[in-house]
């Protein structure tokens, strides 16, 4: 270690020091005024704490970003009051992109051709359009531009960091243990929120905020959300970590063991409950979806057969079993066999009624000019869709634009699973292309790619997939 490292490392280790003692007699004085304000600088503790880390190991920096931004609901219900999210995890995202440019241990990335690379051209000319957009003559207020280019930027940057981070497949194998265990963490979580109903502070906050929940009460009871943002993003997140855990346990026992099997059909188990209490209809979808990629590419394998048969009967057994008095079952069948709930049929009759729009305006009406108070032709006008999203607001040339970077990440997908060389390879990028192409299927009724949460794992999967495509058989096993 050089001397410049070394003073750097007992420079932090004594700042870190010195605001903990600090803190410690200033939460309890706080706490003794007002709880939310303890709250509030406890996590600013943590948050210098944790930038530190990051500044030093931009790997681990990664996953704090990825783990507060997936948890920072909490700390936000605790307090009380509402809180700069977006500023939280756009803050810890930039210290880590600061700590992986200070640190160039990663070779690796030397190999994508950022220049003529075309699903980086792709993501290339379509940033050009959200530039363009700027210049929409539809637009009232640049507002929802800066807005949703910020959002984009950091999806980028979340893009890039998994880009450095995957050297090998030891790093995606982490990657994928990562995801697992929060998600679990987070269904475990979901499961105590249905069994025992939610936390005092997360009622009161409810109650203050009942904007932010519109969707949690149903007439079938509360949809669940865990520790998320709200009960569609953390069905979409539920849905991701179920297909992750089956495509894993198709795996030979050489290279995942029986207790290891063990751990993923609980964890897959408490994620299906925490998907049926959180509610989320398309959700429900894309766990067939996800299987339906993992039959057609694998189909040759025993266990997939097998695992496959096991599902299609516990699905038979939930669509058709005596289950009658569960509000859970009973809207994942909605899901499936059609309904005559008035939510779905006023989606259709929207769809319908703003086709005449898309076709007169080529770019759209504007960056979230959807959005209430917009003061666009499109104000308060709800897509429901991912796609209808970008049909309204960047315009069919956007829609086109999505769809070709859409069609070019599956390809990349699907074929790292055939040029695999070993099984590991080949489990790993299966397990990949199945979760992309059941967020490709859910962004027709949400927004899968435009929600933080969610979007860190979409773009995430986005950089292992270039990556990986860079990676040759030696290198991507030392």
């Amino acid at each position: 270690m050089s001397i410049v490292e070394y003073t750097k490392r007992n420079i932090l280790t004594y700042s870190l020091t010195a605001i903990w003692i600090l803190a410690i007699p200033l939460i309890a004085y706080l706490s003794s005024i007002d709880v939310k304000f303890a709250v509030l600088l406890l996590g600013g503790v943590f948050g210098l704490a944790l930038a530190g880390v990051a500044v030093m190991n931009y790997r681990a920096g990664y996953y704090i970003a990825v783990t507060v931004a997936l948890t920072v609901r909490v700390l936000e219900r605790m307090s009380g009051a509402e809180l700069s999210v977006g500023v939280v995890i756009d803050a810890m995202l930039l210290i880590t992109i600061l700590g992986s440019l200070m640190n160039q241990d990663d070779k690796s990335i030397r190999k994508i051709d950022f220049i003529r690379d075309p699903l980086l051209i792709s993501f290339y000319i379509y940033t050009g359009l959200i530039l363009l957009e700027f210049f929409n003559p539809a637009v009232h207020d640049r507002h929802g531009w800066t807005t949703f280019a910020r959002g984009l930027l950091r999806n980028y940057l979340f893009m890039f960091l998994v880009m450095k981070l995957i050297r090998n497949m030891k790093d995606l194998q982490f990657f994928l243990k990562f995801w697992i265990t929060i998600l679990t963490i987070a269904a475990i979580y979901a499961c105590i929120q249905q069994w025992f109903g939610l936390l005092p502070f997360e009622k009161s906050f409810i109650a203050r905020y009942p904007e932010k929940f519109k969707t949690v009460l149903i007439i079938t009871g509360i949809r669940i959300f865990s520790f998320m943002s709200d009960p569609a993003v953390f069905g979409l997140l539920m849905a991701c970590g179920v297909i992750i855990n089956i495509t894993l346990l198709t795996s030979s026992q050489k290279l995942i063991s029986i207790r290891k099997k063990v751990l993923l059909v609980i964890s897959m188990i408490l994620q299906f409950m925490a998907l049926g209490y959180s509610g989320t209809r398309t959700a429900y979808i894309m766990v067939p979806m996800g299987i339906l990629i993992l039959v057609l590419i694998n189909l040759k394998n025993r266990n997939t057969i097998i695992g496959v048969a096991l599902f299609v009967l516990a699905f038979l057994v939930m669509m058709f079993g005596p289950f009658h008095n569960s509000p859970t079952i009973v809207r994942i069948r909605t899901a499936f066999s059609g309904t005559e709930d008035a939510s779905l049929n006023v989606r259709d009759v929207n769809r319908h009624r703003i086709q005449p729009y898309i076709y007169s305006h080529p770019i759209g009406g504007g960056l979230l000019s959807c959005e209430p108070g917009s003061g666009t032709e499109l104000d308060g006008f709800p897509p429901d869709s991912g796609y209808l999203r970008t049909a309204l607001e960047q315009g069919p040339i956007g829609l086109i634009l999505v769809m070709i970077n859409l069609y070019l990440l599956l390809k990349y997908a699907i074929a790292n699973y055939f040029n695999g060389k070993t099984e590991e390879e080949k489990q790993f990028a299966l397990t990949v292309a199945c979760v992309l192409f059941a967020l490709t299927v859910s962004m027709y009724a949400q927004e899968a790619s435009g929600l933080i949460e969610s979007a860190m794992l979409y773009y995430g999967l986005n950089g292992i997939v270039i990556k990986t495509k860079y990676l040759s058989t030696t290198n991507i096993n030392k």
